[in-house]
């Protein structure tokens, strides 16, 4: 049985996100990027964007295990306002696309946008517990201070909030009918779409460092 891609990719993220929390060193903007430039691949995967918040989650907890003892509360606050920045700016990035497009006369799949509304609405369902549930397997000082994190986690996520709100709302307007093709015509070009949104997520994206390409 062939392994999992997004298993793969989840699992290299895990480990990039402990590494970048163990070294303890510019974890917010680390974490950031580490976020921002997988948001591309992991948007076109089922629940992907949840995916990606617990494996970040998770090794970025385990890294900051390994910290000093004195480092281990920043490292994890820094964790979250570092996934809250990235996410946002995947967010931003995927409302700039809906914009020009729109502009443009580009229109994306209707599968794309109503995943973009799914991930992010599911994104807010999860973040906090998520967080949760990673500092409490840590043990020790740092799960008697899981309420802390969870409260940091919930105050960061309703600043992020309206940056993810805005793609959503983005995606509701966004025309999902190509054009004035036949419906035949309509069908094909829809179909080709399909994926487009989150390639040019990952094109905006990818090795900028979280701020989006022209």
């Amino acid at each position: 049985m062939n392994p999992d891609p997004l298993d793969e990719l989840a699992s290299q993220l895990k480990q990039s996100a402990q590494k970048i929390a163990q070294q303890g060193h510019e974890v917010r903007a680390g974490i950031s990027r580490l976020v921002s430039d997988a948001a591309g691949r992991f948007s076109q995967a089922k629940d992907g964007f949840t995916t990606l918040v617990r494996a970040v989650g998770e090794g970025a907890a385990a890294g900051a295990s390994s910290a000093l003892p004195d480092q281990t509360e920043s490292v994890l606050r820094s964790v979250i306002d570092g996934l809250a920045d990235g996410l946002g700016k995947s967010a931003h990035a995927i409302k700039l696309t809906l914009e020009e497009s729109g502009a443009s006369g580009v229109h994306f799949a209707q599968d794309d946008l109503n995943k973009v509304m799914r991930d992010f609405q599911a994104i807010g369902e999860s973040f906090t517990e998520i967080f949760s549930d990673a500092v409490n397997r840590l043990g020790g000082e740092a799960s008697g201070q899981a309420r802390a994190f969870v409260d940091h986690a919930r105050q960061t996520w309703q600043t992020t909030r309206p940056a993810l709100q805005a793609a959503v709302d983005e995606a509701l307007k966004h025309p999902s009918q190509l054009g004035r093709e036949t419906v035949q015509a309509g069908a094909s070009a829809a179909r080709q779409a399909a994926g487009v949104l989150f390639s040019e997520l990952g094109r905006r994206l990818q090795g900028t460092g979280g701020q989006p390409n022209p």
